[in-house]
């Protein structure tokens, strides 16, 4: 199992756990716990589902404020990057050249968390990898996982 998936399953194990301690054999214990947590892999995916059909409905949102808040995200850590990778190092150069050695230093933004998040707007992360490799995409991989037979 991915070790997201089970950082993601972390906080029931204790309930699948406690749930399935009342079943006295083992084998139908462990099958009583791949059901529990297939159950909750098949919650996680519709309610990923639910978000991406309310995302679109917010995108397609003719109002700024309701769709506008993706867009403001990704150009703000766009800007976070620019001024780190660009605008303050020719600024400082600049500054220097010039003598202006008066002024305070320029302000460090942190771009290590913009780069994260806009990672993760732009959807450049694993799970957009693992979606384009396996067959079915990530929903089939993560319920693969929980329904194969041994």
């Amino acid at each position: 199992m991915p070790t997201w998936l089970t950082a993601l399953l972390d906080p029931v194990n204790g309930i699948v756990s406690t749930i399935a301690s009342f079943i006295p054999n083992p084998e139908e214990k462990a099958k009583a716990q791949l059901a529990i947590q297939a159950k909750l892999v098949e919650a996680y995916v519709s309610a990923d589902a639910d978000q991406r059909a309310i995302n679109k409905v917010e995108a397609s949102n003719p109002s700024m404020f309701v769709a506008g808040g993706r867009p403001a995200a990704i150009w703000l850590c766009v800007f976070v990057l620019a001024w780190q990778w660009l605008v303050s190092p020719i600024m400082t150069w600049l500054l220097t050249v010039c003598g202006a050695s008066h002024i305070p230093p320029l302000p460090v933004l942190d771009q290590n968390e913009a780069s994260i998040l806009l990672n993760a707007l732009l959807g450049l992360s694993a799970i957009r990898t693992v979606d384009k490799i396996v067959p079915g995409g990530v929903t089939k991989a993560i319920t693969g996982i929980f329904t194969k037979k041994k």
